[in-house]
């Protein structure tokens, strides 16, 4: 038996445990504020050598995956699983240990990308979004388009249409009531803003709170009538619609056309290269960043202007919006736009090009409770206060009431900020064709949040993508950066640079070159990325032990034997993290690294002799 295997059974045996979901699965694109630090997933940046690839899946011809991975543990136990969703508007459900397909789903034909008239997703756009999934009903939401009669395009803009689904795990089957069709309407806040499934994109993660999904529309392309718009639907079937913002609205927008393929209607579209909306759950704001637009808006005269005040064009801004927790109700709450965001819409360098992270309260000081940063293909990184993102023209003499802006001096960006709250606190971010940059917290002169640069790496990336962070369970010293590029593949980096240099870590597998707009995706010691024809998973052949307290196995086991075979020992080894043991292939060639094991847990002792095995 090989100790891949047994790390499957560990999972198996936890029906006794009651668990919906565990911490080291991934229920939507990173975590709910897009932080990017994933604390929970049992990585050890000392145990990288050892990660090995397990197995691969291809896909169908010209089906490719911009939704990113989740990993899902049933709740009667079992090994964990990942789902993917695809432009065919196909849907699998993975055995992540084994790799083998459990359920699959087709969904109606996807929308052609004829009728888009745009080839950043060439051929099919049918599933774009990455899903979530609510871990109280097990239940996963995501959208899907295609055409109102369910058949093949090309069909033209208006027939197509954007459903969202709600559908059981593992089984994939829809809730009774689903799938919802969103209706071509009007926004609330000008009902002349129409939504129309044919002209818009879903292209950032679902994301939930309340009970509300919430979901981002951007353009194809920019092309056609279109405008931005933040969407809310009920979780509670038979709901449906319960608010529809647009992010170009009446006063200030341009006249709305009656042609389809007029596009100066507004645009200002939400795509965030497909990173989720950023949730703050205790408030129920999302936050969000607009994209490139028709027009100079409300703040062309150039008066300074609260983010407090309703504003009814949001141009290459950042803004947020309250979801109501009963009534999914949308609500503008705060904005910030930059002093000079009407340059950005002439050389295509819109500020949606990324989406809003926002950073552990850890990133604190002087008024400053939390943090919220964008990065857009400018080139700049901006760090606002998350509860007072500043309007327009706040700051002294009419400047960006803003903590901080940093200069890339180089490329621009495609995903986003990743954070790692520990050991001082650093960000992390990669312009396209640049170096991972890394940034030290700090406080500036007035008490409030400043960064500095601590380090980069010497590799560069095609950066089409966002950095993510893990540490083993919050340790310090544990930090990790992690990058899916398109051109370097899977990497990782301590997370503290040394003498100004980000250093790598050595894995144990080359990836290849890999799918744009994705991130790592973890696991339970796994990490799943995401390539243009396959997806690859990767885990370690490192079981570690959680030296428990007496009382924290007495509640996990009751009083049950802990181990009468050596499967069985392994198995709740390698559910909890810390210490490594001896890295074996086979049990049958234990006697070649062991033959005796003792090990201590509080004051249980474990004896096992290799002939009783």
């Amino acid at each position: 038996m090989r100790l891949s295997t047994v790390a499957g059974l560990a999972v198996a045996l936890l029906p006794s445990l009651g668990y919906g979901w565990l911490s080291t699965d991934t229920l939507q694109d990173a975590d709910p504020p897009q932080s990017g630090y994933l604390p929970t997933h049992n990585f050890d940046p000392s145990n990288l050598a050892g990660l090995t690839m397990n197995w691969s899946m291809s896909w169908n011809q010209n089906e490719q995956h911009h939704a990113k991975p989740l990993v899902w543990t049933p709740p009667g136990g079992g090994n964990e699983l990942v789902i993917t969703v695809s432009n065919q508007n196909m849907i699998r459900v993975f055995d992540g240990i084994t790799g083998k397909v459990l359920y699959s789903r087709v969904l109606d034909a996807p929308f052609s990308s004829t009728d888009a008239e745009c080839g950043d997703i060439p051929n099919m756009i049918g599933i774009t979004a990455t899903p979530v999934i609510d871990p109280n009903t097990n239940i996963m939401y995501f959208t899907s388009k295609g055409y109102k009669n369910g058949l093949a395009g090309p069909q033209g803009l208006l027939a197509g249409q954007y459903k969202v689904y709600a559908v059981t795990l593992p089984s994939l089957t829809d809730i009774p009531g689903w799938p919802y069709v969103i209706p071509n309407v009007g926004a609330d806040n000008d009902p002349a803003r129409y939504f129309l499934g044919g002209t818009v994109l879903q292209r950032t993660g679902v994301v939930q709170t309340g009970n509300s999904i919430v979901l981002g529309f951007g353009g194809h392309c920019d092309n056609f009538n279109y405008t931005g718009l933040v969407v809310s639907i009920s979780k509670t079937t038979g709901v449906g619609l319960t608010g529809m913002q647009a992010t170009i609205a009446a006063p200030g927008a341009p006249p709305q056309a009656l042609d389809l393929h007029d596009q100066s209607s507004g645009m200002s579209g939400i795509w965030q290269s497909g990173t989720a909306l950023a949730v703050d759950a205790a408030t129920n704001r999302v936050f969000f960043a607009t994209g490139n637009t028709h027009g100079a808006g409300v703040n062309k005269a150039g008066t300074p202007m609260s983010g407090k005040t309703y504003l009814s064009t949001l141009e290459q801004a950042v803004a947020s919006y309250s979801v109501d927790p009963s009534t999914g109700k949308l609500t503008q709450q705060d904005w910030w736009e930059a002093v000079d965001y009407d340059t950005y819409n002439g050389g295509d360098r819109d500020l949606a090009a990324s989406g809003v992270t926002l950073l552990d309260p850890f990133f604190s000081g002087g008024g400053v409770s939390r943090i919220a940063t964008i990065a857009g293909k400018n080139g700049f990184i901006y760090l606002l206060d998350a509860n007072n993102l500043g309007g327009f023209k706040m700051g002294p003499g009419g400047t960006d009431a803003i903590l901080q802006k940093i200069d890339s001096s180089t490329g621009s960006f495609f995903g986003g900020v990743a954070s790692y709250p520990l050991e001082g606190g650093y960000i992390y971010f990669v312009p396209t064709g640049g170096a991972l940059n890394c940034y030290k917290f700090g406080l500036g002169s007035d008490g409030k949040p400043f960064f500095t640069l601590a380090g980069k790496s010497a590799m560069v990336f095609a950066a089409k993508g966002v950095p993510t962070v893990t540490s083993l369970n919050g340790q310090p010293g544990t930090g990790i950066v992690w990058l899916a590029d398109v051109n370097q593949g899977l990497v990782a980096f301590n997370a503290v640079p040394v003498n100004g240099v980000m250093q790598p870590i050595s894995l144990g597998f080359a990836t290849g070159r890999l799918q744009k707009n994705q991130r790592p995706v973890f696991g339970n010691g796994r990490v799943y990325v995401m390539a243009n024809t396959k997806m690859r998973q990767q885990y370690f052949q490192y079981y570690r032990v959680l030296l428990l307290h007496l009382q924290q196995f007495d509640n996990l086991f009751g009083h049950y034997q802990l181990c009468h075979y050596v499967e069985f020992l392994l198995c709740i080894l390698f559910l909890n993290f810390v210490i490594v043991l001896p890295v074996v292939v086979d049990v049958e060639h234990l006697n070649l690294e062991f033959d005796h094991i003792h090990l201590q847990f509080g004051h249980i002792h474990l004896e096992l002799d290799y002939n009783h095995l």
